[in-house]
């Protein structure tokens, strides 16, 4: 009875081994999945050079007010096709407040930054050492069920003795779809109105 416990208690302890062993951790740069692949990818951010997009940013001109933070979402499943992708990711809770209205806030206790997408924006496309690219839309307003534009993000991250802080240079570009109109699933139309956040910002580290 022993030595079957014994044995029972040697697979258990084995079976994290091996589950991890079917895993191939790439650093996060090397971008996406080859042709012959298979099993489980973890793009990990090897370098952490997420990190110095982390914690909170600022952006305000005396109408329009932007507070942004961006946490590092680790292990996130892009996608469980062929192969199952794993990435370290950015995702973020913002407040967006124009002439003292709020118009967007995702923090409080009903934030779900961590769910990946909930937020929508989110990403972790490396294309220099300090700039990066991440997927961009905006929660849909006036009762829509979500929106139908999109675009990308691009974050560059700025830093040098002659700042008082960090900086982030932040650059959306609207996809060509832009504007264009579609139904929901439930026969509603998704939100086609402008984004609300502004296109080109500077953002001070808080």
């Amino acid at each position: 009875m022993k030595l079957k416990f014994l044995i029972i208690l040697i697979i258990c302890m084995g079976l994290p081994n091996i589950t991890n062993a079917q895993e191939i951790i790439r650093p996060l740069i090397t971008g996406l999945p080859e042709a012959n692949d298979t099993g489980n990818i973890y793009y990990k951010d090897t370098t952490n050079s997420l990190d110095k997009y982390l914690e909170t940013w600022l952006y305000d001109d005396g109408t329009t007010y932007f507070k942004i933070t961006f946490i590092k979402k680790e292990h996130s499943l892009i996608s469980n096709r062929t192969v199952n992708v794993f990435r370290d990711e950015l995702v973020c809770e913002y407040l967006l407040k124009v002439n003292d209205i709020t118009i967007y806030d995702t923090y409080g206790a009903n934030s779900n930054a961590t769910e990946s997408i909930a937020n929508h924006i989110l990403g972790s496309l490396i294309l220099e050492e300090n700039k990066v690219n991440l997927f961009y839309s905006e929660p849909p307003l006036n009762g829509g069920c979500e929106r139908y534009a999109s675009g990308k993000l691009e974050l560059e991250y700025e830093n040098n003795p002659f700042m008082t802080a960090p900086q982030l240079q932040w650059t959306r570009i609207n996809d060509v779809t832009y504007g264009d109109t579609i139904d929901c699933t439930d026969g509603t139309q998704k939100d086609t109105s402008d984004f609300k956040i502004p296109a080109n910002m500077t953002l001070i580290k808080q």
